[in-house]
């Protein structure tokens, strides 16, 4: 019993005590009595009136769950403290749910760490803005920023989709890998037991196929041979260089001169990508080597590089000035490079899927797919022999009888 703070109070609240290991938690029973009334030694209220039995039963109830919870807490094979028995028997949890921001947060200073080792600075910003977008996302659904682990289900993922095809007005594969992070982050916190349930489970999303423009073999060689501006010639010769070696914008213009590696009199580029670092080893095709030939003292190259170094936003501005010059109906943008790489350059003339992919970087034959595309050449060039096998066989046609 603990003596009340206004001393002229004729009551005084009982408490219980719980004890762990030498480690003690203090709850009040909801009940009082006159100190007089109070048995110390027994931890009961004397007498045998109404007022004492029933307060003593309740004593009685509590000291009974409180060895219960106890036992429920041994059974668990884990180490228990004091406050946490008190927790389970008023009902609190006893580990509350992490919040969302708590993982999200984890996972970027845990890519800011390995930057430069397992993620590139692009990775760090695709997840900084897919927090952003999901912030938003928050503040609009449940007029907040965050949220527990434990309210994640099927249906906040569903509205979370909706809200980036319709508030966030992103197309359908952007959602998608707005919604990986998302589900990245649902991972990590699974895997260290901070949610019980994935809210994934029933989630289902379907890639739109994209077909993205390439270069055909003709408009290749026209884009090579036609004289452009000082400043679009930069940038065409840019595009070309990755046309014969599938190299993205971010690899073309940070290659320097040790990515080059001469073996038996032949020259291969030799590095690694900045998307993902996975090698790439290219043999170095001769329009290529013209285009390091040419730029080999260019006064915008920078130091230590072999090439001009533009922005890609610029350079994909000035790549629809050369389209529209060239009279082209297509949507070039420089990604489109590493397609006719893929498409016109390789595969065309007989190259393996196999060794495209390997030549692009690609860990898996699935991506190289999405850059390949079997062109009406490569068919033509296929079919020449089943053609020459039907050529001169006389054909019968049988007809329905009149």
């Amino acid at each position: 019993m603990k003596p009340p703070k206004n001393k002229q109070a004729e009551l005084s609240m009982i408490y219980g005590r719980l004890s762990v290991n030498g480690h003690t938690e203090d709850l009040s029973t909801q009940r009082k009595c006159r100190p007089a009334d109070w048995d110390k030694q027994a931890g009961r209220v004397k007498g045998n009136k109404e007022e004492a039995r029933s307060i003593n039963a309740w004593l009685d109830l509590l000291y009974a769950r409180a060895h219960q919870c106890r036992q429920e807490l041994y059974a668990a094979g884990k180490p228990f403290t004091a406050r946490q028995v008190r927790k389970l028997m008023q009902g609190e949890e006893l580990e509350p749910s992490k919040m969302l921001s708590e993982v999200w947060n984890y996972q970027l200073n845990y890519i800011i760490g390995l930057i430069g080792k397992d993620y590139s600075k692009a990775t760090l910003e695709k997840y900084q803005a897919g927090y952003k977008a999901l912030k938003k996302f928050l503040q609009l659904k449940y007029q907040t920023d965050d949220l527990r682990l434990d309210q994640l289900d099927h249906q906040f993922v569903k509205d979370y989709e909706y809200y980036l095809k319709t508030g966030h007005h992103v197309q359908n594969n952007t959602a998608i890998q707005i919604i990986k992070k998302l589900r990245t982050i649902v991972r990590i916190a699974m895997d260290f037991g901070w949610l019980q349930r994935d809210p994934f489970i029933a989630h289902r999303m379907r890639a739109t196929e994209v077909h993205r423009d390439y270069l055909t073999g003709e408009e290749l060689a026209r884009l090579a041979t036609k004289r452009f501006s000082k400043k679009l010639s930069v940038v065409r010769d840019l595009f070309l260089f990755s046309c014969y070696t599938g190299l993205s914008y971010a690899d073309t213009v940070k290659l320097a001169a040790t990515d080059l590696v001469t073996e038996n009199g032949e020259t291969w580029i030799q590095t690694h990508r900045i998307k993902n670092n996975n090698r790439v080893r290219v043999p170095l095709l001769p329009p290529a080597k013209l285009l390091l030939q040419h730029y080999a003292h260019h006064p915008r190259r920078p130091e230590g590089k072999l090439l001009p170094n533009i922005s890609n936003q610029k350079a994909n501005a000035y790549l629809k000035d050369i389209t529209r010059e060239l009279g082209l109906n297509k949507r070039l943008t420089y990604h489109c490079a590493r397609h006719t790489f893929a498409t016109t350059v390789t595969l065309t003339n007989g190259v393996p899927l196999e060794t495209v992919g390997q030549m692009l970087g690609h860990r898996s034959i699935k991506s190289t797919q999405h850059y390949a595309r079997v062109t009406d050449t490569k068919v033509r060039t296929d079919m020449q022999p089943v053609k020459k096998i039907y050529t001169g066989q006389a054909l019968t046609l049988v007809t329905e009888a009149e």
